[in-house]
């Protein structure tokens, strides 16, 4: 296993009465007519959800046993209807409005009300553009047990990691995922086999192998206390009964054939068959009577789950563990908000928590909750500092006290469901539903002729309950009760609903500050809605009781939050900053405490602050000057308690703000958005040629942030341009950072620092004096274009057919560059590669052998002789370079003329690599041998040579082949004696290289136009 537990630090104080948890979320499977009571099919009022018993001659046992002796919840909802819309409220106890991915998204396409939930939209990721954006750093139920001295593991079904900004690899979406707290991630499967099946033919459902490893976890921590998240993929698509043929041992982490002469040994599932999977298959087939994914899956499952229940016998933790297993949403209502679509079974097995009789508890619960009670089982209090705020709260006292019956729960909770842009909202027996235009759950009532409903439904209101107030099952004899929308008869009690329901969206908006008091209580008067976060001054802030298991007081509502400085967004250049808080209560405020989070994310001390003011309204409070040590993201926030007998409290959400230290705060800024824009490269590679392509192209003419995409030259730089939106949309013209370093950084700055982060990641190797750093900021965008950069002036680019002195006039004309300077530019097509729907050429595999590194490679192959440089036959002897025509009538792109070096057949190497004419012009003068050629089709293509060669071959290179037809192409004098130089001394190319990028970069200003940067942070 990966996990070394000698490597785990712990700090944080071992709460009292831990346990280890352990969720099982199957993927799709079915809500079984034994898991009575379940709700209707939504399409048909008159079905069974499923309608079907268990599969073939199995009980699902191991499943069934967790309910038998356990606590079976009969009202379990998941917040949402998706993979992992559903996994995210999990694992976070928030709805998954709340992910952060989403609200930047919602903010950026403005479509905030609702915002589209989505898996997509739902991500286990930090975005730092807004407010308490740290779902995978600090807001997760891994990173809180992490940090309180528990081992975090996952296994199976992941669907919460961008995969294509990971560049598509199990193992980068691993690291991300242990970067979110699980500190084991094993037998891993990143999304819906469709979206990554085409990573390896060889991933499928290999239940063997994610029951091995979930009982490998177990195993290994038997005398640690851990948390473990278990997601088979079964009975998902795709065929079950395929994956059963396949070997158990080739995996989604490698082949193991040629390592393991059998199966994976696990109790209850193999070993029992010699730890023979296909003999073990065959006997799952065998009891489900049937080849269907779902029957088949089904009881896969349920043998995995006996194995890790076995395995958590076998080590005796058992009893003292907290078994969940519940599903990630209905299958037969899948995506949509109908019962049929939310309502999940859910099951409880823990033993010295509640016994093993079977018990049934009826109170309203959601997978929003799950985090709040396991941390409350923990012992983890609120007052621990690695405590974030959730929309969930604890069952576990509602159990404790009222075990079975649930009442208030069950009549007087509500929760809220959220899919795409529908919503609705459950408080007792009502439910209520606000639908969008494109609703897919109008659509069917409409087609269905369902009494209330129609294609111009945008609310709708059901009665779930029969005359005696208990929730109506699937009955044959009674029509399903979401079936009648009852809106026009019921007014009142519809405006009470969407008062609740406008509350949830108000507080889950994604461009307002997050707020976590809960919306709930059947009143026809709606909570108060919380304010928006504007620049100054920030938002009235109306918080929750953090505990929700503080008996009733007299006072039970927490302190109001009115204003806060520093806000949000705000850029610091004093290391002791003071931070305000404007708060009030009915009961007057007790205290407030500060605490600071550092850019490393570590919580530093809570410090009491200081009755600073008392007005009529509020009180101010400040905290002592609380000291920032590092330049960097920092975030601050504060803890209001009232003084009321309950001490209710508020803990506010995390203000992130930034301190630009050091000697140079422009160095700080620039070092801080450099420090994204690598984050950025290093989850896709091939941003780096892309970043210096887009330099050069802006830069032609003057670097102005503009590129013109109606140019075709310019074809394929949307990519790169795409890519720091983000980041230009976060820092160009950002008044914050102008305010506090006297500059304006432009977005032609943060292209030309693009360029050279993806240079330095690109340079491995350079030496300790190549630091690829910003020396000025200051440039200015172009007027023209849009705000991406996408327009504006249409500067003329080199043609690719330029020879040598050419070449040369066209860079001293347009950057002052020497020829030497011209030389050294030239290396950029060291690293990238040239495709011919953008640019007409043929070079997926670039211009040298390793495209991926800059250095003198390039020059390597342009160069002859490898001992003496100063061998002139030598040296002229470099690699064969021969012409070829590239035919692009079929392509938006011009038919080309370029040079191929066919390589040694090699499987480890590409079939050939490719240079311009403008490469060959820096060793070979063709001024007097490219001419036009005429295609067949008409097509006119310059740069044709055909009256001398690149190169002689045999003993005739020592004299030139003057008998060769057609002769040796004459030497470039001007350019090849450095162009030799370069090939000899990687160092001094890198050197150079740097020196000729800072000019280049410049181009169109003079030093005094510009901002030096100044300082050691440029390059950090």
């Amino acid at each position: 296993m990966a996990l070394a537990l000698s490597a785990v630090a712990f700090t944080t104080p071992r709460p009292i009465g831990a346990v280890n948890f352990v969720i099982i979320q199957p993927d799709d499977l079915h809500f079984y007519e034994a898991w009575s009571p379940p709700p209707y099919l939504p399409w048909d009022p008159n079905g069974r959800y499923p309608g079907e018993d268990f599969p073939g001659t199995s009980t699902l046992p191991w499943i069934n046993k967790l309910r038998e002796s356990g606590l079976y919840m009969t009202q379990a909802y998941a917040a949402s209807p998706k993979c992992g819309t559903s996994r995210y409220s999990t694992v976070t106890g928030r709805y998954a409005s709340r992910s952060s991915e989403g609200r930047k998204k919602a903010i950026r396409s403005g479509v905030t009300d609702p915002s589209d939930v989505s898996i997509g939209n739902t991500k286990l990721k930090d975005d730092r553009s807004v407010v308490d954006g740290n779902d995978c750093s600090e807001n997760n139920l891994a990173q809180v047990f992490k940090n309180n001295d528990y081992v975090t593991g996952m296994v199976g079904k992941w669907h919460l990691s961008k995969t294509a900004n990971l560049g598509d690899t199990v193992e980068a979406v691993k690291a991300e995922i242990e970067s979110c707290g699980f500190m084991d991630v094993e037998a891993m499967y990143p999304d819906n086999f469709q979206d990554f099946d085409t990573w390896s033919s060889n991933i499928d459902h290999n239940m063997e192998y994610v029951a091995y490893k979930a009982v490998e976890f177990i195993e290994e921590n038997a005398n640690n206390d851990f948390f473990l998240y278990v997601n088979p993929t079964a009975p998902h698509s795709p065929d079950v009964l395929t994956a059963m043929s396949k070997d158990c041992r080739i995996t989604v982490d490698g082949d193991f054939r040629s390592t393991m002469s059998t199966g994976w040994s696990v109790e209850g599932m193999t070993k029992e068959f010699g730890d023979d999977c296909m003999l073990y298959r065959a006997n799952v087939r065998e009891r489900a009577q049937s080849t269907s994914t779902h029957d088949l899956g089904s009881i896969w499952v349920d043998d995995a789950v006996g194995a890790i229940y076995k395995a958590l016998e076998r080590t005796s933790q058992l009893d003292d563990t907290v078994i969940l297993f519940q599903l990630d949403h209905g299958k037969a209502g899948k995506d949509e908000i109908w019962e049929g679509g939310i309502r999940i079974p859910q099951f409880i097995h823990y033993p010295n928590g509640f016994g093993t009789a079977s018990r049934t508890w009826d109170g309203m619960v959601s997978t929003i909750d799950v985090g709040p009670t396991f941390l409350d089982y923990a012992g983890i209090s609120e007052s621990n500092p690695h405590m974030y705020p959730m929309d969930g709260r604890s069952w576990k006292n509602a159990i404790d006290n009222i075990l079975g019956s649930g009442d208030d729960w069950k009549a007087n909770r509500c929760l809220f469901f959220e899919s795409s842009e529908e919503r609705s909202v459950r408080c007792g027996c009502d439910k209520y539903f606000q639908l969008s235009s494109s609703s897919p759950e109008k659509a069917e009532a409409a087609a269905n002729g369902w009494p209330g409903w129609n294609t111009n439904t945008a609310e709708a209101l059901v009665d779930l309950c029969d005359t005696s107030g208990n929730y109506v099952v699937a009955d044959l004899s009674v029509t399903s009760p979401e079936a009648v929308n009852i809106i026009a008869s019921e007014p009142q009690k519809a405006f009470e609903l969407s008062g609740l329901l406008q509350c949830h969206l108000d507080k889950t908006k994604a461009d307002v500050a997050p707020t976590y008091f809960e919306c709930g209580g059947n009143t026809a008067t709606p909570p108060p809605t919380p304010a928006t976060l504007p620049p100054t001054p920030a938002p009235s802030l109306r918080g929750t009781t953090i505990n929700p298991t503080n008996p009733p007081e007299e006072d039970t509502t927490p302190p109001i939050v009115h204003f806060f400085n520093t806000e949000a967004g705000t850029y610091l250049t004093t290391n002791t900053p003071v931070f305000h808080v404007w708060a009030s209560d009915d009961s007057s405020i007790r205290s407030v405490k500060f605490q600071l989070r550092d850019p490393s994310g570590n919580i530093r001390n809570q410090v009491n602050g200081d009755l600073a003011e008392v007005s009529i309204d509020h009180e101010k409070w400040a905290s002592p000057q609380m000291t920032l040590d590092e330049s960097g993201e920092w975030a601050w926030r504060a803890r209001v308690t009232d003084n009321s007998a309950a001490r209710n409290q508020f803990l506010m959400p995390w203000v992130h703000f930034h301190f630009l230290g050091g000697d140079s705060p422009v160095a700080a800024a620039v070092g801080i958005i450099r420090a994204e824009i690598e984050e950025l490269i290093n989850g896709n590679n091939a941003l780096r040629p892309k970043f210096l392509r887009l330099g050069f192209h802006d830069c032609v003419g003057g670097c102005d942030g503009c590129v013109n995409m109606d140019n075709g030259d310019n074809a394929g730089l949307d990519v790169p341009i795409d890519a720091l939106v983000p980041i230009v949309e976060k820092y160009a013209h950002n008044a914050h950072i102008t305010a506090a370093i006297g500059s304006t950084i432009s977005r032609a700055d943060i292209w030309a620092l693009a360029t050279l982060a993806g240079v330095d990641l690109a340079a491995g190797g350079a030496p300790s004096d190549v630091t690829w750093s910003m020396t000025h900021i200051g440039r200015v965008d172009c007027s023209g274009a849009d705000a991406a950069g996408k327009g504006g002036p249409d500067p003329e680019l080199p043609s690719p057919n330029l020879n040598t002195h050419e070449l040369l006039d066209f860079f001293e004309q347009n950057f002052g560059f020497s020829s030497d300077e011209t030389v050294a530019i030239m290396g950029a097509h060291s690293i990238g590669a040239a495709q011919r729907q953008n640019s007409g050429f043929d070079g997926p595999h670039g211009w040298v052998n390793n495209p991926n590194q800059l250095s003198n490679g390039y020059y390597d192959m342009i160069i002859g002789g490898s001992v003496d440089p100063t061998n002139f036959w030598d040296l002229i002897h470099a690699p064969q370079w021969t012409q070829e025509t590239i035919e692009n009538s079929n392509l938006d792109a011009p038919s080309r003329i370029q040079w191929f070096h066919q390589k040694t057949p090699d499987s480890t190497q590409p079939d050939k690599i490719i240079m311009l004419n403008a490469d060959i012009a820096l060793v070979r003068d063709l001024s007097d041998h490219m001419v036009d050629l005429t295609l067949p089709s008409g097509e006119v293509v310059p740069g044709s040579v055909t009256t001398c060669s690149f190169r002689c071959s045999g003993n005739q290179r020592l004299t030139g082949c003057p008998d060769r037809n057609p002769p040796l192409c004459p030497h470039a004098v001007a350019t090849f004696d450095k162009a030799t130089e370069y090939a000899f001394d990687n160092d001094l190319f890198l050197r150079d290289f740097e020196s000729v990028l800072d000019k280049m970069l410049k181009n169109g200003y003079s030093e005094t136009d510009l901002v030096a940067v100044g300082g050691d942070l440029a390059t950090t």
